[in-house]
């Protein structure tokens, strides 16, 4: 069964397995109930028809991102195993199946893009992790965050 693990966030760990339609959002009807501020009532749809999963954005305020990329109000874009969505600034991740038993590295990139396939991967490495590190920041605005609570998230993830 399909399922959407929370990576960041208030609901960070949750994880919402789903079969034919769900609704994301703040709303109490809403199957994936997220109330982070950047998600609207109704954010957005995820729909698994016969293991073809997708998901489209309901117009909400703060967007619906799919491998980092925008999609429009009613955009219906195909999930593929392993796919990062943001909700507002929730980070989640996409399994057609189950996700794995331990915790999940957040390796935003490296899950996305297939380095094996570049003709250089090792020089890309570095590369990656740093973009990958500052669109985790932009999308939670952690450059907005005071010094002090930037110290603490560091000291936490030690």
């Amino acid at each position: 069964m399909p399922t959407l693990e929370i990576l960041s966030g208030k609901h960070a760990g949750q994880t919402f397995s789903f079969s034919g339609e769900a609704k994301i959002g703040k709303d109490d009807t809403c199957p994936i109930r997220l109330t982070d501020p950047g998600v609207s009532r109704y954010h957005a749809i995820l729909t698994d028809q016969g293991g073809k999963a997708t998901i489209k954005d309901l117009g909400s305020s703060n967007g619906t991102y799919v491998n980092f990329k925008k999609r429009a109000k009613d955009e219906v874009a195909t999930l593929e195993d392993n796919d990062i969505i943001f909700f507002g600034r929730t980070v989640s991740k996409y399994w057609a199946g189950a996700p794995p038993a331990k915790g999940v590295s957040i390796d935003l990139l490296r899950a996305s893009v297939p380095l094996e396939a570049l003709p250089n991967a090792a020089e890309y490495q570095a590369k990656i992790r740093e973009a990958e590190q500052v669109e985790v920041l932009r999308r939670l605005r952690l450059h907005e965050a005071d010094q002090g609570t930037i110290d603490r998230l560091i000291a936490a993830a030690k």
